[in-house]
């Protein structure tokens, strides 16, 4: 016979079973979520003490049997379901419960409490619905998109920086990748080809760039393409017709891997800094000329001195015109022509002094046309254009020296058969002369033409070729407050355009007085009392024998200490003529100013060879200098002119 349970067996089995329901709903009621069981009747089977806690539901409706349609009518009265209509929030939702249907939703309760409410259908009929208090998550998640949508504004405040940046830097700035494609250009960038910045990005380099700047910029490009970074100057000509100097940088772009992936393109315009570099350039020569003549100048115009005061008076004591023509005139001319190549020498390194006067351009440039005509290529024909008179204020010689070489620089360039013009007139608007030198010979290339007004630069060949006939024309310009011009291809002629400071025309009455050519040597230092001082005992020579030929008396001294003692010893000494450049420690210049405190009115005359370098700017203006080497009248002239 089987066992059967006895009356007490089952009341211990009841027992046992009740405390394990006991100890699974004291577990439940220690969860961190509210549970709920509805049965197939959407009444409620349990819940757990959190979902009171969690929903804030009164323990009353949380008892076993409450309706669903209850519990829901409560919340949707306490505004658990936000604003609406009661009976329609809570019609609603019992409809849905009656489906028995899986579902997740999340819910903002009134207090800000986040709630998520996952529903699952029971096999035997009824749901069981877990609610989770997701506040804490759903802030941290608030938090961070806050974060990430701050970092999304700083980011794009950022890229709006770094664009407007890009857009004012004065230098164009493009991206291309791995294909050679504009992914990102700057303003400056685009304008240069006459594109908007949109237009650019999604094309070709060239599609953009002219087939000469690729040409040039090709092989940097692939070089950049596989991660090298280069910097190269180049001259670009742009689609407004612009060819500037430029300076360009590219730099790689690289994956997190190292491999390029693009590269940066930065391109400076130069232009102007290679423009300073060259006028610096041109500076340093000049200067560099300037020391140069200048540390030559006073030894070799003494020589000259010495020279041209040693043959000048043979011209008197030699009767044979066939040896005076043969000999003693060609000495002379080399001579002169000696002291005129220092004279330019000084006037390119602009260390000597102008004296400019009112020229009559028109009679000028007519004297030289004449002076120059015999000398022109067969078949070369030369016209003057003088338009009204005009007159300008500069210095005569160094007009001439210049016109000489721009015509004869001309007549060059044409070879045979060409035409030279030169004219002048008056611009009344700008207060100048202006005269151009034009020719139609074989013109100048880009490379020449900037290379034209260099010291020593020439194209031409030959011995007599110096190269600074240009140097010293643009020297002289200068100096004079004036500017010269040049326009000129190869095939094309070339034109010089000078304009200098333009002049009253003088009146009939107003005419300087006659040359010194005029002055009686005797006449002027006879019986005068002269001081000669110079170190250099061969010119003091020369410089006795014309000053006592124009029947001076003479006394003389080494050096500027020796001749102020003299003075303070001797009485009646008339005048001092002395050289500037001396040893000893005391300059011409010390001399004449220490002789006119010590002996003020004395007459004063200084020598130099070098130009306006060896004469101080506080000279006094009753101290005449004059420039080796000079003949006799001209020592006449300096003292006697004013007196």
């Amino acid at each position: 016979m089987g066992e059967r349970q006895t009356g007490a067996g089952v009341a211990a089995s009841g027992r046992g079973q009740a405390g394990t329901l006991a100890m699974l709903m004291a577990g439940l009621d220690r969860l961190d979520q509210g549970i709920t069981l509805f049965g197939p009747d959407l009444k409620l089977v349990f819940a757990n003490s959190r979902l009171v806690e969690l929903v804030g539901l009164p323990q009353a409706l949380a008892e076993p049997g409450t309706h669903f349609e209850t519990i829901v009518r409560h919340n949707a009265a306490h505004g658990e379901y936000g604003h609406g209509d009661i009976e329609t929030m809570v019609a609603d939702r019992v409809a849905a419960a009656r489906r028995f249907e899986p579902h997740t939703l999340e819910r903002t309760r009134p207090n800000g409490i986040v709630i998520r409410v996952s529903g699952w259908p029971l096999p035997e009929g009824g749901f069981a619905t877990v609610y989770t208090d997701i506040t804490d998550q759903r802030r941290r998640e608030l938090r961070l998109e806050q974060r990430l949508l701050r970092q999304t504004e700083d980011l794009r405040r950022s890229e709006e920086r770094l664009r407007l940046i890009a857009n004012e830097v004065p230098a164009g700035i493009a991206y291309l990748d791995r294909d050679e494609v504009f992914r990102f250009v700057n303003r400056r960038f685009a304008r240069a080809y006459g594109l908007s910045p949109d237009a650019i990005p999604g094309r070709r380099h060239d599609e953009v760039l002219s087939a000469a700047t690729m040409a040039r910029v090709r092989p940097f490009f692939a070089r950049a393409k596989t991660g090298e970074a280069l910097d190269f100057d180049q001259e670009i000509a742009f689609p407004d017709g612009r060819i500037l100097d430029t300076r360009t940088f590219l730099r790689p772009d690289r994956d997190p891997d190292g491999t390029p992936r693009g590269f940066y393109v930065l391109t400076v315009n130069v232009t102007k800094e290679k423009e300073a570099a060259a006028a610096l350039l041109q500076a340093q020569k000049m200067e560099t000329l300037g020391q140069l003549s200048s540390g030559i100048a006073h030894d070799f115009n003494n020589l000259l001195t010495i020279i041209l005061g040693n043959l000048m008076p043979l011209v008197a004591k030699i009767d044979d015109p066939a040896l005076k023509a043969e000999m003693l005139e060609p000495a002379i001319r080399a001579t002169r022509r000696g002291a005129d190549l220092m004279r330019r020498l000084l006037a390119v390194a602009r260390r000597q002094p102008l004296e400019p006067a009112v020229v009559d351009i028109g009679e000028t440039i007519r004297t030289i046309v004449e002076l120059v005509r015999p000398s022109l290529h067969d078949g070369t024909c030369i016209a003057v254009e003088i338009d009204g008179t005009p007159h300008a204020f500069v210095d005569p010689a160094q007009l001439e020296a210049s016109l000489i070489n721009l015509v004869v620089n001309a007549a060059d360039a044409c070879l045979t058969g060409g035409r030279i013009r030169v004219a002048a007139e008056s611009d009344a608007a700008s207060g100048a002369v202006v005269i151009v030198v034009a020719d139609d010979g074989k013109g100048m290339d880009e490379a020449t033409r900037r290379k034209i007004f260099e010291p020593f630069f020439s194209t031409k060949t030959g011995t007599e070729r110096s190269g600074l006939g240009l140097t010293m024309v643009q020297g002289f310009v200068t100096a004079s407050q004036g500017t010269v011009a040049l326009d000129t291809a190869p095939g094309q002629g070339t034109i010089f355009t000078l304009r200098l400071p333009a002049a009253e025309v003088p009146t009939e009455d107003g005419t300087a007085a006659g040359s010194d050519a005029a002055l009686d040597c005797s006449d002027g230092l006879k019986d005068r009392f002269v001081l000669l001082v110079d170190d250099d005992e061969e010119v003091r020579t020369v410089l006795r024998r014309d000053l006592l030929g124009c029947g001076a008396r003479l006394i003389e001294a080494s050096g500027g200490a020796e001749a102020l003692q003299l003075l303070d010893a001797v009485d009646g000494i008339d005048f001092v003529l002395s050289d500037i450049t001396m040893p000893g420690g005391m300059s011409g210049v010390d001399l004449a100013a220490e002789i006119e405190r010590r002996h003020p009115g004395k007459r004063i005359v200084l020598m130099t060879g070098f130009g306006q370098d060896g004469v101080r700017a506080d000279l006094s203006p009753r101290v005449r200098v004059l420039q080796k080497p000079f003949e006799r009248r001209a020592i006449v002239s300096a003292f006697t002119a004013g007196a």
